[in-house]
C-alpha cells in the first residue's frame, strides 16, 4: 500500500528522487518496474507491473472499434513509459509527461493505495483547494460499509430516503 505526500524536485536530467519510505515499500513488495502514464487533472500515474497488467487486461475488454474507447486508449497508451528507480532512488520522468503535467521543478509524489501519482506542486495545491468543500461527500460512499448513503426519516412506518 502506498500512501502519503512528498515534495520532490526535478533534477537537471529530468529525474525525481523517490522518498525512502516509498522506496522501502517498493522493495518490500518487489515493485521494481513502474509504468508512467497520463493521469487525470494533468497528473502522472505510476503503476507497478502487477497493477499495470490489471489495467491492460481491463482496457483490452473494451472494443477498439468504439471511438471514445479508441481515443482514450490512444492518449493513454501512447503516453506510457517504463521506468525503474536507480540505486539512488531516482526515477526519470520523460519530457512528454513532464510537459503534460506542467512539472518544471517542484513536484509532489502521492501514494494513492495501489498506485502513485506525480503532480506539479502548484497544480496539486489547486486540486486540493478546489475539492476540499466536497471532501466529506466524496468520503461517504467509501466508508458507508456497503450501505447506500442516504438520510432517512420515518413517515407513517416507512423509510423515506432523501
Amino acid at each position: 500500500m502506498y500512501y502519503g505526500e512528498a515534495i520532490t524536485k526535478l533534477d537537471d536530467k529530468g529525474r525525481i528522487t523517490v522518498p525512502r519510505r516509498i522506496r522501502e515499500t517498493m522493495e518490500y513488495e518487489g515493485h521494481l518496474i513502474w509504468y508512467m502514464a497520463r493521469g487525470y487533472g494533468h497528473s502522472i500515474f505510476l503503476f507497478h507491473r502487477d497493477e499495470w497488467n490489471k489495467i491492460r487486461q481491463q482496457a483490452g475488454r473494451h472494443s477498439a472499434m468504439d471511438a471514445k474507447t479508441l481515443a482514450f486508449r490512444r492518449l493513454f497508451f501512447s503516453s506510457v513509459a517504463e521506468v525503474r528507480p536507480d540505486a539512488q532512488g531516482r526515477m526519470a520522468v520523460p519530457p512528454h509527461l513532464r510537459e503534460y503535467a506542467g512539472i518544471d521543478k517542484e513536484a509532489v509524489l502521492l501514494g494513492v493505495d495501489d498506485h502513485l501519482e506525480l503532480w506539479d506542486k502548484d497544480a496539486w495545491r489547486a486540486f486540493q483547494e478546489s475539492n476540499d468543500a466536497g471532501y466529506e461527500d466524496m468520503a461517504a460512499p467509501l466508508f458507508s460499509m456497503g450501505e447506500p448513503h442516504a438520510a432517512t426519516t420515518e413517515k407513517g412506518g416507512q423509510q423515506d430516503e432523501r
